[in-house]
């Protein structure tokens, strides 16, 4: 027996980028409050930019393909 989860697409996208508004709105008031520069590492930088967007797009381009378990036949 196979266990199939709906995934909401449009709805998990929204919470994605809402959590990354309030985690950008919560760090610019910290740094209003603390006016020193921050040093972070390059590399922390590119995946703090990079790794949300990649991992959201893999997954609207990877999921859904592979096997159909809708279907009593699969066509070729």
């Amino acid at each position: 027996m196979t266990l199939l989860i709906t995934v909401n697409k449009p709805l998990v996208m929204t919470i994605c980028w809402g959590a990354a508004a309030a985690l950008s709105y919560a760090l610019r008031h910290w740094g209003e409050s603390h006016p020193e520069p921050l040093q972070a590492p390059f590399g922390v930088v590119l995946a703090v930019v990079f790794a949300p967007a990649l991992v959201l797009g893999m997954w609207l381009l990877i999921d859904g393909r592979g096997e159909s378990v809708d279907c009593d036949q699969e066509t070729h």
